[in-house]
């Protein structure tokens, strides 16, 4: 195999690699749970305004597993 083809044993992929096997970190947590709870509380206030519920299980929701 040409070297040019080879993959660095140490370098930026496995750093970026290394990183993806920890999680996300507690900030990106933190950020990614305050957006759902935004998402489900606009969700919420717009089916009030229709005059319905927002749908919460799959069954409601009509997904065919």
């Amino acid at each position: 195999m040409p070297l040019s083809m080879t993959r660095p044993r140490a370098g930026i992929i496995d750093d970026i690699e290394r990183e993806d096997r920890r999680g996300y970190e507690p900030e990106e947590l933190a950020t990614f749970h305050q957006l759902v709870r935004h998402l489900t509380a606009d969700g919420d206030r717009r089916a009030a305004r229709a005059g319905r519920r927002a749908r919460r299980t799959l069954a409601q929701m009509g997904v065919n597993r």
